[in-house]
C-alpha cells in the first residue's frame, strides 16, 4: 500500500503500485494506458503473441518484478 491516496479496486491493473496511485485521476490513467498500448503494440510487423513473448523473456531476463 502506498502513502498516496488510491481508489480501491480489484481490477488486474491494480497490481502495479503506479497504476493504483494514478487511479485518483482517471483521465491521466486512461491516457497513460492508451500511450502504453500504442507504443507497445502499435506499429510492429510482429503479432501480439510474439510481442508479448519478447516482453516476457526480456522481463524475466532482467528480473523485472512486474
Amino acid at each position: 500500500m502506498s502513502w498516496i491516496r488510491e481508489v480501491p479496486t480489484t481490477e488486474p491493473w491494480a497490481q502495479a503500485n503506479v497504476m493504483r496511485c494514478m487511479s485518483i485521476n482517471p483521465a491521466a490513467m486512461k491516457a497513460v494506458e492508451e500511450l502504453s498500448r500504442v507504443i507497445t503494440f502499435g506499429g510492429s510487423v510482429l503479432t501480439r503473441v510474439q510481442e508479448e513473448l519478447i516482453a516476457t523473456i526480456v522481463s524475466a531476463t532482467l528480473r523485472c518484478r512486474y
